[in-house]
């Protein structure tokens, strides 16, 4: 746990502890560092995992601490795809699409290759100074953040076409924003 306990909204009951916990972390964590850092009994920790995973919000790994807990991968990946649709407009969607891939195009004639395994390949040169390949590795790392990012934005424009077909837009209206997240 932290070195200081942490306060936790007075709104905020076990159930949510547990799931916010469970649900902002990077790396699968076990029953016992979850419990802990919700402030609650392992026991119950688990009885909310369980609940979590049965409900597709978490996933149970095995790995050397036993029975792990992470975020689903598709789950998270659907509830970006919703996000987007509903708080960007197909305007905002657009244009980070087309800043994405003048990016990745401005990558591909900085580094002189094709596709983002040809600059994976590139890394192993020999002819590279260790600070090119550091270089290189970050652009792979922002590559790949691009594309995952791109497929959420083509998915929500799809969503926002499906809605407005099927009558369901007015919750989608009026939510835009000019400024689409940005990784670090």
């Amino acid at each position: 746990m932290t070195d200081q306990a942490r306060e936790w909204p007075a709104d905020m009951d076990a159930a949510d502890r547990v799931r916010h916990v469970a649900l902002t972390r990077t790396t699968p964590q076990n029953a016992g560092w979850i419990a802990e850092e919700a402030d609650v009994s392992r026991d119950t920790a688990v009885k909310y995992l369980t609940r979590l995973v049965d409900h597709g919000e978490l996933e149970a790994v095995e790995t050397a601490d036993g029975t792990c807990y992470k975020p689903d991968d598709v789950t998270q990946f659907l509830r970006e795809v919703r996000s987007f649709a509903e708080e960007y407009s197909l305007d905002d969607l657009t244009e980070e699409l087309r800043a994405i891939g003048d990016e990745i195009d401005s990558w591909q004639a900085t580094y002189e290759v094709d596709s983002l395994e040809e600059l994976r390949r590139s890394i192993g040169s020999d002819e590279l100074s260790p600070e090119d390949r550091r270089e290189r590795l970050e652009i792979v790392d922002e590559w790949e953040y691009n594309v995952q990012v791109r497929e959420s934005l083509q998915l929500a424009i799809s969503l926002k076409g499906s809605l407005t077909r099927l009558d369901a837009e007015p919750r989608l209206e009026g939510q835009g924003s000019n400024v689409l997240p940005q990784e670090g």
